[in-house]
């Protein structure tokens, strides 16, 4: 019977670099459960509840740590509250921190620099994402083997780290107030099974500027669906979503009704482009979803619209492609800057 994890190793990182952080975590978690570690991860994003009271739950993750897992990049390197949490570190000489290298950067601070580091710099595959995993269960399992029970950050430092992660955890729970100094950069693509519609939405996009943001052909470490798109759509400010005659069904009210049996199909998207039109509207708000249908190859049956959205003007995906001049008006109201296309 393995021990109740109640330890933990904390995370620090910008969060410029999310997405590869919040992958390789998964990993890592997986890689602990296998080497039966009493060990569990720490990160902000995943941890913090609203309600709570955000510094101290931050001050008592930091004390009752393991170490730090610091992820360096650019980014990271000119956060306040990451080189806080570094300073605070380096006066515990006997913790296990352990710098995940994203991006090379210049004069490593020398809490960083004099540890033994793991190289995560470029595109990582899956298979070096589990070795990188498997290096740090290693090392945490020996660090267990001869614990110590002294914090990772001096109670003296661990308020004013604290209240400064808070600060920022307080920002990013508010994107719409924070992310709207910048201009995005990409667009979420949601899609059924027509794969032509996919390449010429895909394609529109790249031609002028923005970046797609498709889900099936993002890399990093394997996991569910469901767990990639709950990751991925929070850092998404923009969705494009793709209804197509994927599938047919029926009201049971109907198809029961003698005599009327399959006369009562319709034409149909996927129940997850569904799903996740509804997500990105509760989410993202009816001004930054633009929704495209695929009108059926066949006249017959009818396309079925969700009865929640009749009255919604979907834009059809077209030879005329006047789509095309709706989408960028849409984008650029949403703060795109695009490219001109002659």
């Amino acid at each position: 019977m393995t021990e109740k994890l109640t330890r933990h190793l904390f995370v620090s990182y910008s969060r410029q670099d999310a997405e590869i952080v919040t992958q390789f975590i998964e990993t890592l978690r997986f890689e602990l459960r296998v080497q039966m570690l009493p060990v569990n991860i720490w990160m902000d994003i995943e941890d913090l509840r609203p309600g709570e009271q955000w510094a101290n739950v931050i001050g008592r993750a930091l004390t009752d740590s393991l170490g730090l897992l610091v992820f360096v990049s650019r980014a990271s390197m000119q956060s306040e509250w990451v080189r806080a949490e570094l300073r605070a570190a380096a006066t515990a000489t006997d913790r296990l921190i352990v710098p995940i290298i994203l991006e090379h950067v210049k004069d490593l601070p020398e809490g960083l620099a004099l540890r033994q580091w793991l190289d995560l710099t470029g595109r990582p595959t899956s298979a070096e994402f589990h070795e990188g995993a498997r290096k740090i269960a290693e090392a945490t399992s020996r660090y267990l083997a001869d614990q110590k029970n002294t914090p990772p950050v001096p109670s003296n430092e661990v308020e004013a780290v604290a209240k400064n992660l808070a600060s920022a955890a307080r920002e990013s729970e508010e994107p719409s107030a924070v992310e709207s100094k910048l201009n995005p950069q990409s667009a979420f693509i949601v899609h059924g099974h027509d794969e032509t519609a996919l390449a010429e939405v895909t394609s529109f996009l790249a031609s002028i500027g923005v970046k797609p943001i498709v889900l099936s052909q993002l890399a990093g470490a394997e996991q569910s669906l469901f767990q990639k798109f709950l990751r991925v759509s929070q850092q998404a400010r923009f969705a494009i979503v793709i209804l197509s005659a994927d599938d047919t069904g029926a009201s049971r009210v109907q198809y029961e009704v003698s005599g009327v049996g399959e006369r009562s199909l319709q034409f149909r998207a996927r129940q997850n482009v569904i799903l996740e039109l509804g997500f990105f509207y509760g989410r993202l708000g009816w001004e930054n979803v633009f929704v495209l249908y695929r009108k059926a190859d066949r006249v017959f049956p009818n396309f079925e619209r969700p009865s929640d959205l009749d009255g919604v003007i979907f834009d059809p995906i077209d030879e005329r492609r006047q789509w095309h001049t709706i989408l960028r008006e849409r984008l650029i109201e949403a703060g795109f800057e695009l490219k001109n296309v002659a």
